[in-house]
């Protein structure tokens, strides 16, 4: 308790990191652009996910 009343700040390195919510959802995307296109293919039957799964994580 006494670093917070010295400090007057409780969370100072967790506040140093912090990125916006369009740029996490950009680069949640990015990492899985894969998986989500595969799956979404899956969803409406075209039976080449997998091989686009494959040709799109390499």
């Amino acid at each position: 308790m006494s670093t917070i009343a010295l400090n007057n700040n409780a969370y100072a390195g967790a506040r140093r990191n912090k990125t916006s919510l369009k740029e996490r959802l950009r680069k949640y995307l990015e990492e899985n652009a894969a998986t989500i296109s595969a799956g979404l293919m899956m969803m409406n039957g075209n039976t080449s996910a997998y091989e686009v799964y494959r040709l799109l994580k390499k």
